[in-house]
Parts: structure tokens; C-alpha cells; sequence
């Protein structure tokens, strides 16, 4: 005894032996005393040393450890002592593994502790015991071995018949740092094990941790609500098992009271009265925002687009009113931007392809935040989501609500032709319109084409535009009435009315003269395609206007001073003309217009604008949804490098691949033969007009 504390206690020790011999004398006395005392000292001083000689009393001590663990089970010092010194050897020690070319040690005594499974069930085993640092020290262990060998400590707790549910038991724990740090060691868990989710969402996870959700206020509830959210979307996300028994565990149900204050408002009895989160008397912390984006974000997983649980679901939201409160938070100015965001997002998701949903949307009034303003007036959802995607505070929130927008019309044509029917703009001496900006409007169409039109207004916002552009494509797109209604709408600014579709192209051609942003000419390149792809008429009013093809030509071949992105936007437009040309127009029929692509361009020259715009990183990077590309925007005064919507690359690459099946690129190829002689062979390059 008196060497083993002398060794603790240091100098005298120090003075005459080595640290070596010390670490091996105190392997020694752990091993073969019989006495609790002197193995319970021998450990401590395994502990004292275990910094200074990591290599030493790794390889000699761990098998010690372990054998404590097994053994010495009720004394709750030298089990302490042994968890704290298994820590420290395992622990990442970021002054010394990995630097300088040594050997990252907590690793591989990791890989050593974890190599007998029967090693990590007996930790688990220990976390029967109640005393507070048992169970501290042991979930810090093994969320140390989580970290340094994570997928074989995953194996180890799947071979383990008591290991989940020892874990899960921890969630009852009525002291909160226990509950917290098996919260956090849960998530690490969960992470990337889909048998790990499956186990822990039958043991009643999903009830156990709303009910802690619940208990702890929801939104307004502290860090312990933010881990319970995490790990219930890690037991949801991608695991379709789990999704399922969450739906038939009625934890849907569930969702309305989560987003719901119980904080702000009280009775005459002092006792609380939940409200919505929309309260005026609601304050915004940091951490409430980030539960209820959580919270948002449960409901999006549940609906996730191509999820085969997502129409089931949908149903159920539908059938328990969960879609009002969330309309609610993503269309009122009370709330926090960021949560805003995360709400209409989650509305795009659960309307999304749901003809009941979206007619929940559709008839959805928001009534005015202000009482006592006479400016605000109760206004349609939908006209609402516009104002957003048109005017929103970021470029994050215009993007949800555009794609919530997109999501009211996906696959449902009776909106489509609801929202056409309001394309026509007000007469401009109409006094009694609601103002936006400077421009008179009365609904979600008309506001829409005046941001476009008058793009000049907003230079500095070209995503007004951008964003319009979008909308109005969406409208048209793949619905021959609406493209025909669009075609009937007429713009009274001036003596003569104007058919929008040549209004809009007087538009592009000034924008591309004047220099506009790249996203305002691609906008309108982007609608003015998505009108006429599949529409004979729109084609045929297209070409009407002969400057118009001269016009697009004029981009496709010019050598410089174009950017290539509108030369291959030209080209596929060029390219539609020509493949829904019914020949009703007698100056631009098929055969003339494959002849003066021939002679005025050339056919390679025409099919690399589009190959060209097709490899262009922005069009590539235009395959995530705009709703996720806006996480570019990091900072809210730059704008993120988003130029296309997703919905029109879609169309763009199936159409064109379309195209070359129905020979109209080999046509052009034909031609270009036939115009060279027998041969098919390339025409002579005339300038730089080949590139």
C-alpha cells in the first residue's frame, strides 16, 4: 500500500524507478492483490499515469480494465477510475495522435477494447447501475469508442441481446445530464445504422421522446428538446419501416401541439393556454427557432417527395387539420425569417401531388397581423406566396415559396387553369387595386407578368424576375389550355394592345441589349420555352413576328459578346419552333426553317449551343431543387448562382433527347450534306462563327 500511494503521490517514487517500471508494478498490484484496497489504488495510479504513458499503460492495462469492469462490479470508485482511464486511453488526444507521422493512438486501443464484443456488453451491463458516475463515466466511454471506431462499436451493440433497450432505459432517467449525454450518444448511434433505427423505434422510441418533447414545452423547451427532435428525424430519415410504424403509432397526430406556444398566454386561473406560434406576444430565441425548424423538419421528411409513404401520410395531415398551423407560420410576418422558410418548404411537401391538400391551400385566406391597418386586408394563400417569391427578405424564403407555389400546381391542371384565368392584367387607370411596389395588381398571374415586363424597375433584384419567370412557367407548363389562355392575354399600355407573348420577347430583346443580369434573360428565355414546347399555336404566334427568329438567330451565331448560356437557350427555343411547326405559318415552315438554320448557322454550330448550355455547371448544378439550392446563399447581401429552375433543365433534357429521336438535329445534319455534295462532310468554317 505505501508504494502504491507513494506512486500516486509522486517525487519520492519518481526518484527511484522509472515510469515504466511503475506502470508495470501498478498492472502488477491490479491484477493479483487480493485486496479491494490495493487494487482500487493500483487503478487510481494507472489513472495518474495514463496521460504521461498512454503507450504503456495501454498495451499492459486495458485487459486489467476489463477484468475490473467484470469483477470489482460493486464498488463504484475503482469502476469509476477504470471507465475514466479506459476514456483517456481511447480519447482523441489532439496534441498527440496523428502528428508527426505517430500513430494515432485512441484509435487503436479502441480497435483493441471493441475486438471482444463481450467487452462492450459488459459496459452496457454496467449501465443497470443507478450511481450517478457510473453511468456518467460509462456513456462517456462509449461515446469516446463511437467516435474513434464507430461502425465495429455499431456491431458490437447489435450482437448485444440487452443492448438497445439498456440504452433507450436511459431516457428515463430523471436526472438531466444522464438523459442528455445518452441523447447525444443516441444520435451518434443513429446516424448511419438502419438495423440500429429499427431497433430503437420499436422499443416505444417515438412516443418516449414526444413525450419528452411535450413535457419539456415544445418549441420553447431547451437543448433536450433540440436532441430528442434530432434523433427522432435520424430514426425517420430514409428508413421506411420506421415512417410507417410512426403513422400507425398515431405520432402524426402529435404534430399540431408541437407547434403550438404554452408560454405566452394564461387564464384567470394562472394556469397556461396554448396559442399559436404566431402570437404578436411570441418572442424568437435562438434556440426556439431551432426546435421549430426541427419540428418543420419531421413533417418534411414524412412527405418527402418520391417517399412511398408519402401519399399515406399526406392523408393523414390532411384528415387532422396539420396543414392549417404550418400555413399559418409560413405565411405570417411574426415569425423568424429562418422558420418561415422551413414552413412553406414543408406545405410545398405535404401539398405536393395531393389534389386535397392543395385545395386546402387554394381556398386558405390569410387575415391581416395588424388590427388597426386599414392597408391590410385578408388575402388569398396563393396570391401570398407570390408577394413572397417576388419580394421575400432572402433569396431562402422566395425559394420556398416558390417551390410551394410549384407544389400547388404540380400535377393538378385545374389549378394551372385557375391561375391562367388570372393572367390578364388590370386596366392601368384602375385606381381601387391593392399596390405592390409600383405596380397595380389583383392577382397571382398579373403580378407575376408585371415583375417580368417591367424588370427594368427592380435592376438591382433581378431574382424578381427571375423568380416570376418561374411561376409563370409553371402555370404553362405541359397544359395546352393554359398555353392557349396565356396566348389570348392582351397588354393595354398603349393604344394597340399587345399579345403577351410578343410583348414578352420586346422585353428579352431590351434586357439583352441593355445588359440586364444573366438570371433576367435566362427567366425569360426559360418561360418564353416552357410556353411554347408542345404548343403548335404558341409556335405559330411566335413566328409571326419574323423579328423574332431573327432575333434568336442573331444570339445562336454570334461569335462574341454573348454569354453561351443565351446562345443555347436560342438554340433550344430555335429548336422548338421547329419541332411543333404545324407549317401553318407559310414564311417558317419546317423545311425553311431547317434550311435557314443550314445556311445561317450551321448544323454542328447549332447542336454545340445546346450541348454546350447542357455541360454548363450552372445548368448541372440546376438538378437539386432551387428550395435546396438556396443554402449557396450564406450571406443574405450576395446573391447565390442560381440560374435555372430545376423543372426547366428536367424539361430540357428529356425534350432535347426527344428531339434527336425524332431525326430533327439529323435533319439538320441531312441538309448540311446535301448542301456539301455527295459527301457528309463539314462545311468550311466561315470566321469564328464555328467554335
Amino acid at each position: 500500500m505505501s508504494f502504491l500511494f507513494s506512486a500516486l503521490s509522486g517525487s519520492a517514487a519518481k526518484d527511484t524507478q522509472s515510469g515504466p517500471e511503475t506502470v508495470a508494478k501498478l498492472v502488477d498490484r491490479a491484477t493479483h492483490s487480493t485486496l479491494l484496497e490495493d487494487r482500487r489504488a493500483a487503478v487510481l495510479g494507472l489513472k495518474a499515469m495514463a496521460k504521461d504513458y498512454r503507450m504503456l499503460v495501454g498495451t499492459s492495462g486495458i485487459p486489467v480494465l476489463v477484468n475490473v469492469l467484470k469483477s470489482d462490479r460493486m464498488d463504484v470508485e475503482i469502476i469509476k477510475a477504470a471507465l475514466e482511464t479506459l476514456n483517456i486511453l481511447c480519447g482523441y488526444d489532439e496534441d498527440q495522435d496523428g502528428k508527426d507521422g505517430r500513430e494515432d493512438l485512441g484509435r487503436m486501443f479502441s480497435e483493441v477494447y471493441t475486438k471482444d464484443p463481450s467487452n462492450v456488453t459488459i459496459l452496457l451491463e454496467i449501465l443497470e447501475e443507478f450511481e450517478f458516475y457510473i453511468r456518467f463515466n460509462t456513456i462517456q466511454f462509449l461515446t469516446t469508442l463511437l467516435e474513434t471506431c464507430g461502425e465495429r462499436l455499431q456491431e458490437c451493440v447489435l450482437t448485444s441481446p440487452i443492448g438497445i433497450a439498456r440504452l433507450m432505459d436511459l431516457l428515463d432517467d430523471s436526472r438531466e445530464i444522464i438523459r442528455n449525454e445518452s441523447l447525444l450518444l443516441l444520435i451518434a448511434l443513429t446516424s448511419n445504422n438502419a438495423e440500429i433505427q429499427k431497433i430503437i423505434a420499436f422499443e416505444n422510441a417515438f412516443e418516449r421522446l414526444l413525450g419528452i418533447v411535450l413535457a419539456e414545452g415544445a418549441s420553447e423547451g431547451d437543448i433536450i428538446v433540440q436532441d430528442c427532435l434530432t434523433l427522432t428525424l435520424n430514426l425517420l430519415r430514409y428508413n421506411v419501416s420506421n415512417q410507417n410504424l410512426f403513422r400507425e403509432s398515431s405520432c402524426i397526430q402529435k404534430i399540431p401541439s408541437l407547434l403550438l406556444s404554452h408560454s405566452v398566454m394564461q387564464d384567470a386561473r394562472g394556469q397556461p393556454v396554448p396559442v399559436s406560434l404566431t402570437h404578436e406576444a411570441n418572442v424568437w430565441t435562438s434556440q426556439k427557432i431551432i426546435n421549430a425548424e426541427l419540428i418543420l423538419e419531421l413533417v418534411r421528411i414524412l412527405v418527402a417527395p418520391n417517399s412511398p409513404n408519402t401519399t399515406n401520410n399526406q392523408k393523414i395531415m390532411h384528415q387532422h387539420a396539420i396543414l392549417g398551423p404550418i400555413v399559418e407560420l409560413g405565411m405570417s410576418s411574426r415569425v423568424h425569417m429562418r422558420v418561415r422558410t422551413q414552413a412553406l418548404n414543408a406545405v410545398g411537401d405535404v401539398i405536393r401531388g395531393n389534389m386535397a391538400n392543395q385545395e386546402f391551400l387554394g381556398k386558405y385566406v390569410v387575415m391581416p397581423t395588424s388590427k388597426g391597418n386599414p392597408n391590410e386586408i385578408p388575402t388569398s394563400a396563393i396570391l401570398c406566396l407570390v408577394k413572397i417569391a417576388l419580394l421575400g427578405e432572402s433569396y431562402a424564403l422566395r425559394a420556398s415559396g416558390a417551390y410551394c407555389f410549384q407544389s400547388f400546381v404540380f400535377n393538378n391542371q385545374d389549378n394551372q387553369l385557375a391561375l391562367a384565368a388570372t393572367l390578364t392584367p388590370p386596366p392601368f387607370d384602375n385606381h381601387n387595386n391593392e399596390q405592390i411596389g409600383e405596380a397595380p395588381v389583383l392577382s397571382p398571374g398579373s403580378l407575376a407578368i408585371s415583375s417580368v415586363l417591367g424588370w427594368q424597375v427592380s435592376k438591382l433584384d433581378p431574382y424578381r424576375t427571375w423568380f416570376a419567370t418561374v411561376l409563370l412557367s409553371h402555370i404553362v407548363s405541359e397544359n395546352p389550355r393554359c398555353q392557349e389562355m396565356a396566348l389570348s392575354v392582351k397588354i393595354d399600355d398603349s393604344d394597340k394592345p399587345i399579345s403577351l407573348l410578343h410583348k414578352l420577347m420586346y422585353a428579352l430583346l431590351v434586357a439583352v441589349r441593355e445588359a440586364a443580369d444573366i438570371r433576367v434573360i435566362l427567366g425569360m428565355f426559360s418561360f418564353l420555352a416552357t410556353w411554347l414546347f408542345g404548343s403548335s399555336q404558341a409556335v405559330k404566334e411566335f413566328l409571326s413576328e419574323g423579328s423574332n427568329l431573327q432575333f434568336l438567330i442573331e444570339q445562336v451565331n454570334a461569335s462574341s459578346g454573348v454569354d453561351p448560356l443565351i446562345q443555347g437557350m436560342a438554340a433550344y427555343i430555335i429548336a422548338i419552333c421547329h419541332e411543333y411547326n404545324d407549317n401553318s405559318e407559310a414564311s417558317f415552315t419546317q423545311a425553311s426553317l431547317q434550311s435557314l438554320i443550314v445556311s445561317r448557322i450551321g448544323g454542328d454550330v447549332f447542336m454545340s449551343r445546346i450541348e454546350r448550355l447542357k455541360d454548363s455547371k450552372y445548368f448541372q448544378k440546376a438538378s437539386l431543387s432551387f428550395a435546396a439550392l438556396y443554402l449557396q446563399a450564406v450571406d443574405l447581401k450576395t446573391m447565390p448562382e442560381v440560374y435555372f429552375d430545376p423543372a426547366y433543365v428536367d424539361l430540357l433534357k428529356s425534350s432535347s433527347g426527344k428531339i434527336e429521336r425524332r431525326n430533327v438535329f439529323g435533319v439538320f445534319q441531312h441538309c448540311l450534306c446535301r448542301t456539301n455534295g455527295a459527301g457528309c462532310h463539314k462545311p468550311k468554317r466561315k470566321g469564328r462563327h464555328y467554335s
